[in-house]
């Protein structure tokens, strides 16, 4: 049976007491504050079976609904997009300091930034993955951020993470006390204005409670970092994924997958399978502008935030 903390709960975010049920997925009621449109599960899952839930191996390896397939094959696709953030965080601040990243999973982002010139440092809750990631970068890595002693950072990284907190505010705000004045956040989430989650809501992956538990909007992803004492310097959609014809998604299917897990090696096969992809999801886009052109194709968001410098 689920273990749920109450029978009902304030909006985590306003604090607002009224919604309406939005969805059921996995017996987990997914409700919409009336106050601030946020969505989110109610009642939430205890914390103890919050933290339960990540350390069954199989969330990295084998639960793909709540997880993931095989997240060590994963490295590959991931890289990119990772560079990308980093150059992002370089131009926030181009003098390289100590960098946290919050849930580092095995850490491979932490690698890429270590070999980009910054001093690094790791939380990961799932204590597999807190050990996968400290054996391949040989630092010890914090299981919560109280593990992680005294000490601020200039830059906090948290790619998927923020979704998984039942309170995302007091979360935001206790990594803001661990910044420097003037130091920057960035995360990604989720996107739920996303065409899926508004029209086909029963087929969007990223209503997956109870590992998902907060579905953010621009909006309310701002009025989040914003309640944490965090001025939002940049707040951008990532990842276009637009509806695909029903004729078209036999064939596309499997490619996004090989795609998304690594299953297609380094050389020419990666090179043309990517290619591929990103041509259906151009002629994808056309289409989409054309049938539905209030969709909001964009499946994640990406934020960057400062903390006020001193004084």
């Amino acid at each position: 049976m689920t273990q749920l903390a109450q029978e009902s709960g304030n909006c985590p975010l306003c604090g607002t007491a009224t919604s309406h049920l939005v969805l059921i997925k996995d017996d987990y009621p997914l409700v919409r504050c009336t106050g601030c449109s946020l969505i989110y599960v109610c009642p939430m899952p205890t914390p103890e079976a919050i933290r339960a839930h990540y350390q069954d191996p199989a969330y990295f390896a084998g639960a793909a609904e709540q997880g993931y397939a095989d997240y060590d094959a994963m490295q590959k696709a991931l890289a990119p997009h990772f560079a990308r953030r980093l150059a992002v965080l370089a131009r926030a601040l181009p003098q390289r300091g100590r960098l946290l990243d919050v849930g580092c999973a095995a850490g491979f982002f932490l690698q890429q930034a270590r070999a980009d010139g910054w001093q690094i440092a790791g939380v990961e809750l799932a204590r597999e993955m807190a050990d996968q990631a400290a054996a391949r970068l040989q630092i010890p890595i914090a299981r919560t951020l109280a593990e992680l002693g005294p000490g601020q950072f200039d830059a906090i990284t948290l790619w998927e993470v923020i979704e998984h907190v039942p309170d995302p505010v007091a979360f935001l705000q206790a990594l803001a006390a661990r910044l420097q004045p003037g130091g920057v956040l960035m995360l990604s989430t989720p996107n739920t204005a996303h065409w899926q989650a508004q029209r086909a809501p029963e087929q969007w992956i990223s209503y997956r409670p109870p590992a998902h538990l907060i579905y953010f909007t621009q909006p309310t992803l701002c009025a989040a970092v914003g309640r944490a004492n965090l001025d939002v310097q940049q707040v951008w959609p990532t990842f276009p994924l637009p509806p695909i014809p029903m004729w078209v998604q036999p064939l596309s299917r499997p490619l996004a997958a090989k795609l998304g897990s690594g299953e297609l090696e380094p050389g020419r096969a990666w090179q043309a399978g990517l290619w591929l992809w990103r041509s259906v999801r151009v002629g994808a886009w056309g289409w989409q502008r054309i049938a539905h052109p209030r969709d909001d194709i964009f499946a994640t968001l990406e934020l960057l935030a400062r903390r006020p410098p001193a004084g």
